[in-house]
């Protein structure tokens, strides 16, 4: 299941990212290819964690924490791109 997932991610990075460079630059496009790889790095992080020798809590929870800046960029690009904030 964790590879549908980061090859779900990946896919997304590359659409925005591919909406960004070729149909108009919009910063919403951008934020949100940021905001998905950071995903992609939290999530990455998280299974390098869970995986350790004894699981190591603290690298989970910077996993965590990076994810969860990740799906805040990725929201607020979503703000962004239906003009919520005029």
């Amino acid at each position: 299941m964790n590879k549908v997932f980061y090859i779900f991610v990946a896919v997304l990075v590359l659409a925005r990212l591919f909406d960004f460079v070729f149909y108009g630059g919009h910063a919403y496009d951008l934020m949100a290819t940021v905001g998905f790889a950071v995903v992609f790095a939290g999530a990455l992080l998280e299974e390098r964690a869970r995986r350790a020798s004894p699981p190591l809590a603290r690298l989970r929870c910077r996993a965590n924490v990076i994810a969860a800046c990740g799906i805040a960029l990725v929201l607020g690009s979503f703000l962004l791109e239906w003009k919520v904030f005029g």
